[in-house]
């Protein structure tokens, strides 16, 4: 058994790692400021233990990693528009943060901790279309947003960290665009969104033709992928990056739109002529996780669309609440 802690462990993708380190036989140790409140990990404290604290305040960090054998780090501002409306707070979590918690976990008075999964993003490779097939790890970087800029800047600090620690074992898991549902849902993502709009408004707005791709991962999967990684040989992971997607989950958003329109009748699609903020097109290739690490995705796009339409319908959640989105938030 290990004692993991894990950085945003409340949040959209922690709450859903947090119970796939518990079906393994781990203890995590849930390190969240708690924005969104403890209901996503309620149901865990009786086996889980509990910090509140701030991922870029290292006296939090030291006391939390105390005990433990490994971190996976998911804390942060998630998405463009969150980072661009708090642009200080994104540079300090986003950035900053992942220099701060590698320094605590490394420095040899304070107590070793070898292993480190980041959880980054596909959104680092920006609209590739018509230069690259697919992309791949090595794929150059063209981010087309603050967001993604962190990631680099974050990959950059984990890996320049890594040559000059040799006891410091990192492992990148760059995510596709995610779905799905959670613990602590969220309808701000594009195959949500299009859930949601469609079983409230009866409308899905598309900027452009719809033919730009994009590459789905459920939420379960990737808690999976980031669990089964850190269960995996060293030597088989150290220093390494892989994407976590399925390749067969790359789609249109037109393709997505239509799906929608099956699971609810008589939705609209338009397609606006309006520029989209989000230019992201790509399709990810995925072959290197399920080679060298011998893990697949168990989730189809539609399997996944189609339990977020189920769970929507079933009312739990007020999809007006803030808490579900994470761009409305002031990050301070």
């Amino acid at each position: 058994m290990k004692k993991v802690l894990v950085t945003g462990g409340a949040g959209y993708i922690g709450s859903c790692v947090v119970e796939k380190l518990l079906e393994r036989g781990h203890h995590p140790v849930v390190f969240d400021t708690f924005f969104w409140g403890y209901s996503p990990v309620e149901a865990y404290r009786s086996r889980a233990t509990f910090y509140e604290g701030d991922v870029r305040n290292s006296r939090d960090i030291v006391h939390a990693l105390q005990g433990c054998d490994a971190v996976i780090h998911l804390a942060g501002l998630v998405g463009a528009p969150a980072c661009d409306n708090n642009p200080l707070a994104h540079f300090t979590t986003n950035v900053e943060s992942t220099n701060t918690l590698i320094n605590c976990m490394t420095d040899p008075e304070v107590g070793l901790v070898r292993d480190f999964v980041y959880c980054s993003s596909c959104s680092i490779y920006g609209n590739v279309a018509g230069i690259y097939d697919q992309v791949d790890e090595d794929t150059p970087f063209m981010p087309l947003s603050s967001y993604a800029d962190g990631k680099i800047k974050a990959e950059r600090i984990i890996f320049d960290k890594a040559k000059a620690i040799p006891h410091f074992t990192p492992t990148v898991l760059r995510l596709t665009t995610i779905f799905g549902w959670s613990p602590r849902p969220r309808l701000d993502l594009v195959t949500n969104l299009f859930a949601h709009k469609a079983l409230n408004e009866g409308r899905i707005t598309i900027f452009g033709n719809g033919l730009q791709y994009r590459s789905l991962i459920h939420v379960w999967d990737v808690a999976d992928a980031l669990v089964h990684a850190l269960d995996t040989p060293r030597y088989l992971r150290d220093r390494q990056v892989f994407h976590v997607g399925e390749e067969e989950n790359n789609v249109t958003l037109r393709w997505l739109a239509e799906k929608v329109k099956e699971y609810v009748p008589g939705t609209e699609v338009e397609y606006s002529s309006e520029v989209s903020t989000d230019r992201r097109d790509y399709q990810i290739n995925c072959q290197k996780i399920k080679n060298a690490l011998n893990w697949r995705a168990s989730y189809s796009a539609e399997a996944g669309l189609k339990e977020m339409v189920e769970k929507l319908r079933e009312g739990n959640i007020n999809p007006d609440a803030p808490e579900w989105r994470n761009n409305g938030h002031n990050y301070q």
